[in-house]
């Protein structure tokens, strides 16, 4: 599995920012600036793509607001795929179906915690 590119953000207003990013297969995980490298399997990265494509997040809308909020969480997803069209898809305070899930598949790739509201 190669020539893939996963770009995630995630965070807010007095809240802590994370970006999390590949370089090849390495997975760099930024938490309020502090980086870290992880080696991440080939099986792992399958596994990650797996729940992408069973989410169906390549189609996605390109954003998701909620405007009634002003602060909070503001999150961004860059994904591309060889055999996949390339998205990116913004939120700020509002989420696609399954956000859940794709939150749950980057914390267990990164080993993070991240979390939100949505999804119950």
């Amino acid at each position: 599995m190669k020539n893939f590119i996963i770009s995630f953000e995630f965070g807010g207003f007095r809240a802590d920012h994370y970006k999390i990013y590949n370089q090849n297969m390495d997975l760099c995980v930024n938490e309020n600036g502090d980086e870290s490298f992880y080696n991440i399997s080939e099986v792992e990265w399958s596994k990650f793509w797996n729940v992408i494509d069973e989410i169906d997040a390549w189609r996605w809308g390109k954003d998701y607001f909620d405007r009634g909020v002003l602060d909070g969480i503001q999150w961004e997803l860059v994904i591309d795929r060889k055999g996949k069209r390339r998205r990116r898809i913004y939120g700020s305070n509002d989420y696609p179906p399954n956000f859940k899930l794709l939150l749950n598949a980057i914390n267990k790739l990164a080993g993070t915690k991240l979390n939100y509201d949505g999804d119950d």
